[in-house]
């Protein structure tokens, strides 16, 4: 367990690398033909993970101090694909893995074992892969190759099995078309739109990402570029500056195609406008007032507005509930319950989550095992009047791992 006491943050941090952006670079780097150079890729469980299935998957990976060499291409090494405990690497991973001929099984392990995967089946089975779950459930066995063809997907749940599509589709024999029914989460496509631009792959992608056409038989070329900085991570500290100090963050593209940049609307919406200046993004103290906001499109934007709602002014209310039963927890639950437990007045209605601020005691929490969970009651837990024990706190190593570390920086205590 580690104490988050009460008191004011100051300081400047790097924003950590973002594992959405990472983890499309490796999946694409992995099939390159030729040297790919990532600067920047940071240490997340979730890109471990996925450095582990692109080796398996045939790509030489060399770790070097702030970046990772890879030479793409190759044969798997095993029929076997780890995925950790990341949703992404294993929805985006399966196409990728279906482009070899081998039968290949993803599995992972911990709250991964439990979250949906039968959206991938029917798709992959329209574009000439033989799969199958354990009653929806990981693990997932693939019999390629991927041969192209029409598919259509569902994007209510997730997106992240589109944006391995897009990934895999175009080194597949055949073209293809893609339908996509109800798709949430854009921004997160744009961002493997990018991705593959970069590469030098073709995708012809319809205005409103409501269809898409992809040539096969394309090779991705290597790339020498940065992972981008974090702006979901990046949201808690800049929640914690807004709550509790003055607080600069380094690394954050502010063109990002990342969905949770919006977090940028959010604060403006609570009366808390950070001011970029020279590249750099500073978020100062203020009481900030009730505000609405629809985390829809940024689920992972949840947890660090939660915790700005229960000190703000007055009413709040954020939208997307439900994006947040299958995550690493119900993360729903899991913020009603442990932000009551620090006394909050907050309450689930339909797809909203409705906030009386007005500060927080304080007090012990559990994570979940839950990174985000851990980070927002943490940050929640700095304007209160005793402080977030916060329980379980390693669940972080998922996304940030370093995220105590810098708390401890802003609050003047290393």
């Amino acid at each position: 367990m580690i104490q988050v006491p009460p008191g004011p943050v100051s300081g400047r941090r790097d924003a950590p690398a973002s594992k959405s952006h990472l983890q499309r670079l490796l999946l694409a780097a992995g099939k390159a033909e030729g040297r790919s150079l990532l600067h920047r890729p940071g240490q997340s469980a979730d890109g471990q993970a996925c450095l582990g299935v692109i080796r398996t998957l045939g790509a030489r990976v060399l770790e070097e101090p702030g970046r990772v060499i890879i030479d793409g291409g190759g044969e798997p090494s095993s029929g076997l694909l780890d995925c950790g405990e990341s949703g992404f690497c294993f929805r985006a991973a399966a196409p990728v893995a279906a482009l070899a001929a081998r039968p290949m099984t993803l599995t992972g392990h911990g709250s991964l074992m439990s979250r949906p995967m039968a959206m991938l089946l029917e798709p992959l089975r329209q574009l000439g892969v033989t799969c199958s779950t354990r009653d929806g459930l990981p693990p997932v066995d693939l019999a390629g190759p991927i041969r192209g063809g029409e598919a259509t997907v569902d994007g209510r749940a997730s997106s992240q099995f589109l944006s391995g599509l897009l990934l895999a589709l175009p080194l597949a024999q055949g073209d293809s078309a893609l339908r996509v029914e109800g798709l949430r989460s854009g921004p997160y496509i744009r961002m493997t739109l990018d991705v593959l631009a970069a590469f030098g792959a073709r995708v012809e992608a319809a205005p409103d990402l409501s269809s898409f056409v992809i040539p096969g038989r394309q090779t991705y070329a290597p790339v020498d570029m940065a992972v981008e900085g974090d702006w979901s991570g990046a949201a808690f500290l800049l929640v914690a500056g807004v709550l509790a100090g003055d607080v600069t963050v380094a690394g954050l593209r502010p063109d990002s195609s990342q969905a949770d940049r919006a977090v940028l609307d959010a604060l403006a919406a609570a009366g808390a406008d950070p001011i970029w200046a020279d590249g750099l993004l500073r978020a100062r103290q203020c009481d900030p007032r009730g505000f609405e906001f629809d985390a829809t499109d940024c689920p992972d934007l949840f947890p660090p507005l939660a915790a700005l709602a229960c000190h703000a002014g007055g009413r709040s209310r954020i939208k997307g509930v439900g994006r947040l039963a299958a995550k690493e927890s119900d993360r729903a639950a899991a913020l009603v319950a442990e932000l009551s437990a620090m006394g909050a007045r907050l309450d689930v209605a339909g797809d909203w989550m409705e906030f009386q601020g007005g500060g927080l005691q304080g007090g012990r929490i559990d994570s979940h095992n839950d990174h985000r969970i851990a980070m927002a009651c943490a940050v929640a837990g700095l304007r209160s009047r005793s402080g977030a024990q916060v329980a379980g706190e390693g669940c972080v190593a998922k996304s940030y791992p370093e995220f105590f570390q810098d708390l401890a920086f802003l609050r003047g205590a290393v």
